[in-house]
């Protein structure tokens, strides 16, 4: 869908927001959790800085987060990557507990958008970014 969309230009889209995240590339932790990521594009991104970048995609659709699953595995990103059933009205994680939110497309599909983006700042630490394409 986000092919014919955008006519492929998501793909760049994608590269850029990963590239705004702009996790360390040392060492020192960094946790992302990639709202609505199903597949798992924009943590794969992220998760190439290495190091202590680890990335948390969280998506309604048990279907998407089991393609994504596949694809850390054959990527080598199963480590770096983990995978989480919720919703993005309601994120099952405690306050600040991400450097880094972001929502790609899957913003489209949220039903009530003021409450997602409440839950995003709730579990975005204090400095950290929301990010949304």
């Amino acid at each position: 869908m986000n092919d014919l969309m955008s006519g492929g230009l998501h793909r760049a889209w994608k590269d850029v927001l990963a590239n705004t995240v702009n996790p360390p590339k040392g060492s020192r932790p960094f946790a992302l959790l990639d709202v609505a990521g199903g597949t798992g594009d924009i943590a794969f991104r992220v998760a190439q800085a290495g190091g202590g970048t680890r990335a948390t995609v969280l998506d309604i659709n048990a279907d998407m987060l089991a393609v994504g699953r596949a694809r850390a595995r054959d990527q080598g990103y199963d480590d770096a990557v983990t995978f989480v059933d919720g919703n993005a009205e309601a994120l099952p994680f405690p306050e600040r507990s991400f450097d880094a939110v972001t929502i790609a497309f899957g913003i489209r599909n949220v039903p009530r958008i003021d409450a997602a983006l409440k839950e995003a700042f709730r579990v975005c630490r204090t400095g950290g970014r929301f990010l949304c394409l």
